[in-house]
């Protein structure tokens, strides 16, 4: 019984979790996604006119960067939430 309590707590701690941090994880999408889409764009333009400009490399190297970025820490929240379940599971299995 005490496996199950110990289960339900940590779950409910996680998705209390998972609420708190919302606002910042759909931060973090949107900057992806804008990001990608800017990436998108200043491709486009780099191979249709053919020309390698100042703009249009930091654009390329600037966004792609952001994207790595904002990825980065969505792992990173997602990692630290995971690692809380599965030290649960270790410590029942025990």
């Amino acid at each position: 019984m005490e496996n199950k309590e110990l289960l339900s707590s940590t779950l409910d701690a996680l998705d209390r979790l998972m609420k708190m941090f919302v606002v910042e994880r759909y931060v973090y999408l949107a900057l992806t996604a804008a990001s990608f889409l800017l990436l998108l764009y200043t491709g486009y333009i780099f191979v249709s006119t053919q020309t390698a400009n100042k703009e249009v490399l930091i654009a390329i190297f600037g966004s792609s960067g952001l994207i790595a970025a904002s990825s980065a820490r969505i792992s990173w929240f997602f990692n630290r939430a995971f690692t809380l379940v599965e030290n649960l599971i270790k410590r029942i299995s025990q």
